[in-house]
């Protein structure tokens, strides 16, 4: 079987040196000394360039090394993406090929003339047509997308074909949400136990099909401690045929056009119901959002104005607001569940200095910057103070609450907790705390009448196993949860 894994590795430019060097010696040096070292291991990257640059920046050279290595060997393959991990769906048309170009220009600075991207990621493995467009005419030939962008339902697409996108020459890989997110979520951590997992999920498809995971790089050895050993495994596994995203099409020849929907990897059905794919970084009645993407627009249309402009300090207005493009500072201003103060500061100080070291800027619009940039930090300040995050948070969790202790058969309730308890002590046997914590705690959630989205959650993730053939029907039962389901484990 076709088996592909898709590696996102990133960190923003002002992340804290401390920070970046436990990635580095955590993630980054043993999953590519591992791949130095096993020549016959194949996978896809992508890394951002801000990335590549504080590698360079801090001395961690060896990395860039390695990749270049690993290049010219042609044993990884890297997408192309932005620079700064911008959220291309919500920018102007001018700054997605700005930010591609400043992409391409580092990374082929670094990793040599090998460098040449086939394929695309935009950050969040964010989707929407107008990302296509300036792809397809910059030339390049696939975009990732998640499953849930075929049609805006989960367990539609059958991963045997190219995927074409109508009306353009450019492919989609669609990634496959339920096993990327064991995997990532450490569910299950021996190979031994999780390439069977795979190979179940490989026969409920045609013969000649594959599945592709994606997630973030950090998961391994950062995020998850010890998980690249499963990785390490995964590659080495010989039941699995592992191949870069480019490969796939020697090997599946059949195609279909398609027309994905607006999405992101964490977008649920009920997002994308509700007409909301990108809520997480604009939600039209999330104030905070809103004054963000005003004081980000003041920004962009005042570097534009400053283009003809060779005064150093808008060339360096211009490069901050490269930066401050980056996804995160608006991702943190959600509150669904995720909210940073720290973030949320940063990425509006940043983008009001760009408008206030512009040369030709006019005094209203930086005091216009400036009165944005106080209004958002007040209004993150009282959304803390008063517990309104609390309540977004909690108002996104109430949403999926129909407890399963009241509507599921007595005997089926009964049987479900012994079975979670079974397995959580065999899970803390074989030394996987992590699931048998994740059993422990399905089990508390069920006693407490709390929500579906964790009893069908878990209920799941005992059939992938295999021991769980006699609750399908609990599973068709509560099918609504699905629609509520996101797509990182981490929500």
């Amino acid at each position: 079987m076709l088996f592909s894994i898709f590696l996102h590795i990133y960190q923003p430019e002002d992340q804290y040196p401390d920070v970046l060097d436990r990635i580095v010696n955590e993630s980054y040096r043993p999953i590519f000394k591992f791949l130095v070292k096993n020549p016959s291991c194949h996978l896809t990257f992508n890394i951002n360039a801000v990335l590549t640059e504080l590698w360079d920046r801090y001395h961690y050279t060896d990395l860039i090394d390695n990749v270049k290595t690993l290049i010219d060997r042609d044993q990884i393959e890297l997408t192309e993406s932005a620079k700064y991990h911008a959220f291309l769906p919500l920018i102007p048309h001018s700054e997605v090929v700005r930010q591609i170009e400043l992409n391409h220009e580092t990374n082929k600075f670094y990793f040599g003339k090998n460098y040449h991207p086939a394929g695309f990621f935009s950050p969040e493995m964010s989707y929407s047509p107008k990302i296509v467009q300036v792809i397809g005419e910059m030339g390049y030939k696939y975009i990732l997308a998640d499953e849930i962008a075929y049609n805006g339902k989960l367990d539609q697409c059958k991963f045997n074909a190219i995927y074409k996108i109508k009306g353009t020459e450019v492919n989609v890989h669609f990634r496959h949400k339920n096993l990327s997110n064991i995997i990532m979520g450490a569910n299950i951590r021996p190979t031994a136990e999780l390439v069977p997992v795979i190979k179940k999920y490989s026969s409920e498809l045609s013969s000649l099909s594959y599945l592709l995971v994606a997630m973030d790089g950090e998961t391994f050895g950062h995020h998850r401690i010890g998980l690249e050993k499963l990785l390490f495994g995964l590659l080495q596994a010989k039941e699995l045929n592992n191949v870069t995203i480019s490969q796939i099409a020697k090997h599946i020849k059949k195609t279909q056009e398609v027309t994905p929907v607006d999405s992101t990897w964490a977008s649920s059905e009920k997002d994308l119901a509700n007409g909301t794919p990108f809520n997480l970084w604009y939600e039209k009645e999330n104030r905070i959002h809103q004054l963000q993407w005003e004081l980000t627009g003041l920004a962009i249309s005042t570097v534009s104005n400053n283009a003809n402009s060779t005064n150093s300090s808008n060339s360096e207005s211009r490069k901050l607001l490269d930066s401050a493009l980056h996804s995160c500072h608006y991702w943190w201003a959600s509150a669904k569940p995720w909210w940073s103060l720290e973030m949320i500061e940063l990425g509006a100080y940043k983008l009001w200095q760009v408008v206030e070291q512009s040369l030709t800027a006019k005094p209203e619009e930086k005091e216009k910057a400036f009165k944005l940039y106080q209004d958002i930090i007040a209004t993150a300040f009282s959304w803390q103070r008063t517990g309104y995050v609390r309540k977004l948070a909690g108002d996104e969790k109430q949403q999926i609450k129909v407890p399963f202790k009241d509507r599921g058969k007595p005997g089926e309730y009964k049987a479900l907790l012994e079975l979670l308890e079974k397995q959580e002590k065999l899970c803390a046997q074989k030394g996987e705390y992590e699931q048998a914590i994740r059993w422990r705690d399905g089990r508390y959630k069920l006693k407490n009448n709390l929500d579906i989205y964790d009893a069908v959650h878990v209920i799941d993730q005992l059939r992938q196993e295999e021991v769980f053939k006699d609750y399908d029907n609990l599973v068709q039962r509560y099918s609504h949860y699905k629609t509520l389901s996101p797509g990182q484990p981490e929500k």
